[in-house]
């Protein structure tokens, strides 16, 4: 018993000196291990902020990318905006132009149906009422009565609603008086648009038409000075038989 209890006493011994001895290299792995620990998460945050700061710059690099980019559209489409007003202007001036050669023209037109006489006009004006009861009145008289108005500035001119234009002629048989094929009948009416007091004043000088009409037998005239006469169109429009548009005039 005594060699046992001896046994038993030397590992009641042995064992501090093993507990002892362990106790510092644990505390060395426990201090390795958190040191270790601690450089993993220094190094992960650093490489986190290092990320985050690759990623802020490229981010910063693309939007600098991404705004050069709305800015060159933007410039081409100010181009393209730029080309289509003046495009745009470009029409609206060649459609102003062609309008007004288009209302020159139409003026231009309605002229040529007044002088043509194809064209009703109406406006200021005088009204001639020749009476001749004796049939006192020749072609003549008429033609010179019609000149007379013209040279007043008359612009359209009937003689008993029968439109006088540039070929209309006046001649005579059966004692009756005749103006483009139209027999007349007196009173003759001459009715002319113009300036009607320059025209009034034409017909009553010493030795004008008035004078001259009223030079024969019985013939008595009156001119009224209207604000507004009427002239008729020609019912049958002037044709030719002869004659054409000149070559040369018609490519103007």
């Amino acid at each position: 018993m005594t060699g046992t209890a001896h046994q038993e006493r030397t590992r009641g011994l042995q064992r501090p000196t093993a507990t002892g001895s362990s106790s510092p290299w644990l505390r060395a792995a426990t201090v390795l291990a958190c040191a270790l620990l601690g450089f993993l998460l220094v190094t992960q945050l650093r490489a986190g902020e290092d990320l985050g700061e690759r990623l802020d710059i490229e981010r910063e690099q693309d939007l600098a990318q991404i705004l050069a980019d709305l800015s060159t559209q933007s410039d081409r489409l100010q181009e393209e905006v730029t080309d289509l007003r003046l495009t745009l202007l470009g029409f609206e001036n060649s459609a102003q132009s062609d309008e007004l050669a288009l209302d020159s023209l139409r003026r231009r037109l309605q002229e040529l149906r007044v002088l043509a006489g194809t064209l009703a006009v109406e406006g200021e004006g005088v009204e001639m009422i020749v009476e001749d009861p004796d049939t006192q009145v020749t072609q003549g008289l008429l033609v010179d009565s019609v000149q007379e108005l013209r040279d007043a500035g008359a612009e359209a001119i009937a003689v008993n609603d029968v439109r006088l234009v540039a070929s209309s002629s006046f001649t005579s048989g059966n004692r009756r008086l005749v103006v483009d094929g139209k027999p007349l009948d007196a009173p003759y009416v001459l009715i002319a648009v113009g300036p009607a007091e320059t025209i009034g004043k034409a017909l009553a000088i010493p030795g004008g038409a008035v004078d001259s009409l009223e030079s024969r037998s019985a013939v008595t005239t009156t001119v009224n000075q209207l604000a507004v006469v009427n002239v008729p169109a020609r019912a049958e429009p002037v044709s030719f038989v002869y004659g054409e548009p000149s070559p040369a005039d018609s490519q103007q």
